[in-house]
């Protein structure tokens, strides 16, 4: 993640300088990359896209695109000849890439060739982003489907279109979100726009427009596409990342998923510079949501000296959490932030701490993607310099929610009640039945059999958790399949469960409440 700046991610904006004269990220010519989703299941065709962006402002030709597909004894060479004249703000060019025949784990290098108008020619791989070293993109084509039971559903409950356009990043269209998610078996995407970037043109990011006619033309589009593949599309949930603030007046990010009118939050938006407080308080927020579901983002992710003096941002706290006078409290705590780093595990033992206390709350995994389909080339020190990994990659983590029907209602109805679990592979999850609970997990080839399944208890009032039974497989061949009763410790408040496979895969589950 962003050395200095954490919340900072990509897709990487190189040509505002504020009002420097000179930037080393600052080049004349449009952003240009290659990406597409980083695995597909089974009966399915990935798309991978040529991007274009800022040739509004730099215009140029894409000559031709020649792809080098290897792995596993495989090997592939395309020539896409293009001559396609790019002029527009935001391009997103479906590839025709031919994949048939072709298994398991591949990387594909693509060599691009662009002209400027004035006939100065470049070839670059994979990317043309400056200061980095070019990276292949990474496909993972799975010989089963996802190990899911009818009737789940996963998705990705933190990610950005290109409503989210600033200085330093910028998303996806909602059209290739959609399409990726495809790909990646998804049943819904939950589009959580910075509330910040409302208040401007995506295609002019310092140009303020009226936040509330850019909310509503963001939710026909994804509306509008949901409609054109009503019949097999993975369902869009316009929704909002909202900057607001926690008890103690710093900025935090909450995520709503599918409301219907705009939420203000200017706070940590960065255009306003120093006038960095929040517009609403948390409590504020959630008072006007009513039954959507909203989840604290990124809840303990540790903000450095430099980005609570810019933007006043602060971490999620227990009073935060606490119900309004109406009720209402946060659904879910998104501690699993696309890895499992520091700030996942201080955001677990924070969950953790609030199911002991006696709080009802849902662990979230989701990817924090702008766009990022593939890996993350991002802004690490703004103005100055670059980074590239896979950390926060489009809907890699996923949570996978139990729903009477793949509709936004549907959807949000799953995610209100708490039958969910979050996973980078394999099912898992705590079933009740006969007055008793029944442990389930599922897992294909592609993500390993199972290593290590863990059933955790907690009891209400006490300091810790305590892990009542742990199966542990030897060797690289788990098994696919587990389905295990569960002895209830007496006294116990809660039971749920963590689960690992040979393929380095997690999964947890949601809590099954005893009392």
């Amino acid at each position: 993640m962003n050395k200095f700046f954490p919340f900072l991610l990509p897709y990487a904006e190189t040509h505002y300088k504020f009002k420097l004269p000179w930037s080393p990220l600052h080049k004349k010519w449009p952003e240009i990359f290659l990406d597409g989703p980083s695995f597909c299941i089974p009966g399915v065709t990935p798309i991978y896209y040529l991007a274009v962006k800022d040739a509004d402002f730099f215009p140029v030709r894409i000559r031709e695109i020649e792809i080098l597909i290897q792995g596993e004894g495989q090997s592939r060479k395309l020539n896409l000849s293009l001559d396609l004249q790019v002029s527009e703000n935001l391009l997103f060019l479906p590839l025709s890439i031919d994949f048939s025949g072709l298994h398991g784990r591949l990387s594909l290098n693509g060599r691009i060739t662009v002209e400027k108008p004035n006939g100065v020619v470049r070839t670059f791989l994979n990317s043309n982003f400056p200061g980095i070293s070019p990276s292949p993109l990474l496909l993972h084509l799975l010989s089963s489907p996802l190990p899911y039971p009818a009737g789940w559903h996963g998705g990705e409950l933190h990610c950005h279109s290109d409503y989210s356009n600033d200085p330093v990043e910028y998303g996806a269209p909602l059209a290739v979100l959609q399409e990726a998610g495809k790909a990646l078996g998804m049943g819904y995407v939950v589009c959580t726009d910075h509330s910040y970037d409302f208040y401007y043109d995506k295609k002019r990011y310092m140009e303020r427009i009226d936040p509330e006619t850019n909310f509503q033309a963001y939710r026909k589009d994804a509306l509008d596409l949901n409609q054109a593949n009503a019949l097999d599309g993975t369902v869009l949930i316009p929704g909002e990342e909202v900057s607001c603030g926690n008890h103690l007046g710093e900025n935090v990010h909450l995520l709503v998923a599918g409301h219907e009118k705009f939420l203000p939050g200017l706070g940590d938006g960065g255009r306003r510079w120093l006038n960095n407080k929040p517009d609403m308080r948390v409590d504020e927020i959630l008072e006007r949501l009513g039954d959507v579901p909203c989840f604290a983002a990124h809840p303990r992710t540790r903000v450095g000296a430099l980005e609570r003096f810019i933007f006043r941002r602060g971490m999620w706290h227990e009073k935060d959490l606490n119900s309004t006078a109406g009720g209402r409290s946060v659904d879910g705590l998104q501690f699993w932030n696309g890895h499992r780093g520091g700030d996942y595990s201080d955001g677990r033992d924070f969950w953790i701490s609030q199911l002991l206390a006696g709080r009802r709350i849902s662990p979230i995994g989701a990817n924090d993607a702008h766009g990022d389909l593939n890996r993350n080339i991002g802004v690490k020190t703004p103005l100055f310099s670059l980074y590239q990994n896979r950390n926060h990659v489009f809907g890699h983590v996923r949570t996978v929610v139990r729903a009477r029907e793949k509709t936004i209602a549907g959807i949000q109805a799953g995610l209100a009640s708490g039958k969910t679990f979050s996973t980078d592979g394999p099912f898992l999850n705590l079933e009740e039945e006969n007055g008793g609970i029944r442990l389930l997990g599922k897992s294909i080839p592609d993500f390993g059999g199972f290593s290590k399944i863990t059933i955790f208890s907690g009891k209400r009032g006490e300091g810790k958790e305590r892990s009542v039974r742990a199966w542990t497989w030897e060797g690289e061949t788990g098994p696919l399949d587990v389905s295990e009763p569960i002895e209830i410790p007496a006294g116990a408040s809660y039971l749920r469960a963590e689960a690992r496979t040979t393929g380095k895969r997690f999964a947890l589950t949601a809590p099954v409440y005893l009392s």
